[in-house]
């Protein structure tokens, strides 16, 4: 880095005089551009060495304790020793450092104060006035409470734009830490005052003519009183559910508005779940971090000059890439981190662990607000939906289809996922433990082998059988897993037999109610491994019952990874970790869109060419099984296995279907949206979602800026958009027609 006390990219940043005062002190640099990149987030690592340069005079406290991912060579190891030592940060279980986190807002407040000593400096007056300084009181974890209180205190904590949100739980930018620690320093007496209108004052006089609130370009809501005496908070745009497709929609919402308008609407993220464990819904909470991507056939990536998974939408694409994900694995951590940046940048405030109590709806069906249970309401006037079982959309009126309904088979669901990480198993060893099982289990003479085979089987003789030929391709070559860079693809049983064997319980979900299936496996680093493996049978009810209640794992479920954990610690595991949240893949699916998508409509190639958003390849993917489709088809008369495996569609994709006619600024972006029959499978995989919420976000900036309404919207108004800022991305449909039509009489009569 360089330094510099003026940067080009600082001239009209809220924090320059901040910035520019410590640069002159050679507390913070640039970077060899010249440039500053304020608004980049803070590694610990990089926090610490900050802080130390900052406070070199505070006295050392404890001993150093040295972290395992902290060598003596690591670039800040003097500064993390040193930080430690004076109490400014300190490790994480297993003498861990974790150098390459981005840290919190709250919790580089919290480092300051404890690093300064001024623990002893608060009083629960105070403490007790925070609610009313921070209108996001309730986010801030309770261990940290004291802490901010002081922050608040001593004037430490400024908040840009809007003081009245702290936002605890956002990455801290270079530009909070720059005047963070500034105005530390200014408490202790070693700098001069800076004047800002976004430094926050635990004054009520203060609060009450918070320039940050009179200003004509915030993006925080505005609040009064309504006749119950409850809060009501007035937004532009919010999202009610923090799925990663409708994260990025409401990113784009944010951007696009802002490219018309010239200022960021006022934008709100609305969820059930704990952001303090993760903002980006089952990709993060539920750590499902091995992504399904689109799968783009050999020919068509030569024609079309493609990567290996086609040509992505342009928001997921920057999603990937500021996660740093290679190809499949994404870590959720850093998953998390790289959605509070983006929904930061784009100024939305984040609001979690909230419960609906009603929707406010006017004549033409438009909702209005949400009211919560805690009382207040919150306005807007476009609406974004990106829960699995589109809760926000039932509150509204819309109507779904329970289970597979769309085939006549109501009560029917998809499996759920307990997704679970492994510690301390590596890929060459777990490679060499399945490869073992393999040769075992198809050696006939191995009895102790064939009698977990058996037991996997249900002691059913056909069953065994199937198992056995399972491991084996067309060649008799041993089907031993495939290992990439970052991701495992298990091609066998052989390690699911072998679990069944251990527990005494059959291989299949009907007969046991869970399974450890041959899933997909991450690889997060040499010894991390992630599972989506271990599947649970449920029914519609049970399925839209976990989605209400936050994803939250069952006693019963527990109880298995308890089983599954032990029998991973057999084979040379030091632990396993299983995911806060279930991945619940379907929940049923909603009617009344503007254009339903069907299966059929996939293989044909989805819409025309010339008001196509994207392209996106993935089979009928019907993992579990959709128990009673077979014996429904075979009553309708339906004997073609071709129909109940249908080819894989390669398909280009619109926004119609996502967006509800009777409540036309309602968008459903999620596995819940306008599907009908297979469509309902491939339609649930992120990667195509995110390009719809990249239209959605666009069609609600359109819809805003324009005063329309977001059903009106059309696929070739967003196409537009996308090729005036360079973000069309190629287009290759590919139109199956035979089979689509023959699909279709199938996905009819069935339904």
């Amino acid at each position: 880095m360089v330094s510099s006390t003026s940067f080009p990219d600082v001239q009209n940043h809220w924090a320059r005089p901040f910035i520019e005062a410590l640069a002159q002190r050679g507390i913070v640099n640039g970077y060899p551009n010249g440039r500053f990149l304020p608004d980049n987030s803070v590694t610990r690592a990089e926090f610490a060495a900050i802080v130390t340069t900052a406070f070199y005079q505070i006295p050392r406290r404890r001993e150093h304790i040295p972290f395992v991912d902290v060598p003596t060579n690591h670039w800040a190891f003097s500064a993390i020793q040193k930080s430690y030592e004076t109490a400014f940060i300190s490790g994480f279980p297993n003498h861990q450092f974790r150098p390459s986190t981005r840290i919190m807002r709250v919790n580089a407040l919290i480092s300051i104060i404890s690093g300064l000593g001024l623990t002893d400096t608060i009083n629960s007056e105070l403490e007790s006035k925070l609610p009313q300084i921070y209108q996001d009181y309730e986010q801030i974890p309770d261990y940290a409470k004291v802490g901010i209180a002081i922050a608040t205190k001593v004037r430490v904590v400024a908040s840009y734009p809007n003081i009245k949100l702290l936002n605890p739980s956002l990455v801290a930018t270079r530009a909070d830490i720059a005047v963070f620690v500034y105005q530390a320093l200014v408490h202790l007496g070693e700098a001069s005052k800076i004047d800002s209108e976004y430094l926050v004052s635990a004054t009520a006089s203060s609060i009450a003519t918070s320039p940050a609130t009179t200003s004509p370009i915030t993006t925080s809501p505005i609040t009064s009183p309504n006749p119950e005496n409850n809060i009501v908070r007035e937004y532009d745009i919010i999202c009610f559910g923090d799925e990663v497709p409708g994260v990025l929609s409401l990113v784009c919402a944010g951007r696009e508005y802002y490219r018309r308008m010239g200022k960021y609407p006022r934008s709100l993220l609305l969820f059930k779940g704990n952001s303090q464990l993760g903002i980006g819904g089952h990709l993060i909470r539920g750590a499902l971090s091995y992504l399904d991507r689109s799968a783009v056939p050999s020919s068509i990536r030569s024609q079309y000059d493609l990567d290996i998974f086609g040509d992505s939408p342009a928001i997921y694409q920057e999603f990937l890439r500021r996660s740093g994900v290679y190809q499949i694995a994404l870590d959720p951590e850093d998953g998390s981190t790289a959605l509070r940046q983006m929904l930061q940048e784009v100024r939305a405030d984040i609001l979690d662990n909230i419960e609906i109590e009603s929707v406010i709806k006017i004549d033409d069906g438009r909702i209005t607000g949400i009211k919560l249970t805690k009382g207040e309401t919150y306005t807007a006037t476009q609406f974004i939906d990106s829960t699995v079982n589109a809760e926000l959309a039932q509150f509204a009126g819309v109507k779904k289809l329970k289970g597979f309904e769309t085939f006549g088979l109501p009560n029917s669901e998809l499996s759920v996922t307990l997704t679970f990480q492994t510690k301390g198993l590596s890929v060459d060893r777990i490679k060499n433990v399945e490869s073992q099982y393999l040769k075992r289990f198809t050696n006939l003479s191995d009895t102790q082998a064939q009698s977990w085979i058996n037991i996997a089987a249900g002691n059913k003789s056909e069953f065994a059988d199937n198992l056995r030929n399972s491991l084996t391709d067309e060649n008799g070559n041993l089907k031993t897993m495939y290992a990439g860079r970052d991701y495992i693809d298990v091609r066998s049983r052989a390690l699911s037999i072998a679990y069944h064997g251990f527990r005494g319980t059959t291989l299949s979900l009907e007969s046991s109610g869970s399974i450890l299936d041959n899933g997909n496996v991450a690889i997060l680093n040499p010894s991390t491994l992630s599972w989506n493996a271990l599947l649970f049978d449920v029914d519609a009810d049970q399925a839209e019952n976990l989605a209400r209640q936050k994803a939250i794992p069952t006693s019963n479920m527990q109880q298995e990874m308890y089983f599954v954990g032990q029998w991973f610690k057999s084979l040379g595991a030091v632990e396993a970790i299983p995911a806060h949240e279930l991945y619940i893949r379907h929940a049923g699916n909603i009617t009344g869109v503007v254009r339903p998508l069907t299966g059929a409509d996939m293989l044909s190639g989805g819409v025309p060419m010339e008001e196509a958003l994207g392209s996106f390849s993935y089979h009928f993917d019907i993992r579990g099984g959709i128990k009673g489709l077979g014996d429904r088809a075979l009553e309708k008369g339906f004997e073609t296995e071709a129909l109940l495996h249908p080819q894989k569609p390669l398909f280009n994709f619109g926004i119609q279907h996502a967006l509800v006619k009777n409540v036309p600024n309602l968008a459903v972006v999620s596995p819940a949206s306008g599907f009908e029959g297979y469509a309902s499978s491939a339609g649930r995989i992120v990667e195509f979602n995110c390009g719809v919420g990249q239209g959605i976000g666009i069609a609600c900036a359109i819809a805003l800026s324009n005063r329309g309404k977001l059903a009106d919207i059309s696929n070739g108004e967003v196409r537009e958009v996308l090729l005036q800022t360079q973000r069309l991305p190629k287009i290759y449909g590919m139109n199956y027609l035979a089979q689509a039509q023959q699909l279709g009489i199938f996905e009819n009569q069935m339904a």
